[in-house]
């Protein structure tokens, strides 16, 4: 084999091996944005459940603060794993928004059971469940294969 083709040979070869990490690395970032979009929509649901448990009286007020704080600790945990992956800014960001209103509605459901408002909290659930859809719709679409 000539000295040319080598190289074509070896720049083929090279080609190859960038191609098959690079799909493995989107694999490995997909798997782990479903991972984190799941984990998210799990702490929306205990949100969700603490705030409805809370509105009748069902859970101390001490209790609803404290998942709902664990609950914001654990958002911004996940958004931050969802930060540090590679993948494409746009793709990033449309992650990245719903997840942020979703951490204003825990936020301000918190600030409701401070204040004993039972009525704001009944109105946050509402949009938190509009966040939730969308946060499962973003984890199924991550998983589809394209």
């Amino acid at each position: 084999m000539s000295g040319s083709g080598k190289w074509i040979l070896i720049s083929n070869i090279l080609l190859f091996m960038i191609l098959l990490i690079a799909s493995c690395s989107n694999k490995k970032s997909t798997e782990e944005v479903t991972k984190d979009l799941d984990t998210i929509s799990s702490w929306a649901a205990t949100a969700h459940m603490v705030g409805d448990a809370w509105i009748r009286k069902a859970v101390p007020t001490n209790y609803a603060k404290q998942t709902l704080k664990t609950t914001q600790e654990q958002l911004q945990k996940e958004t931050d794993n969802l930060s540090k992956l590679s993948i494409p800014p746009n793709q990033q960001q449309s992650l990245l928004k719903p997840i942020q209103q979703l951490k204003y509605i825990v936020d301000q459901m918190s600030l409701a059971v401070e204040k004993k408002d039972r009525s704001a909290i009944a109105t946050q659930i509402k949009q938190l469940s509009t966040q939730e859809q969308t946060i499962r719709r973003l984890a199924k679409s991550a998983g589809e294969k394209p």
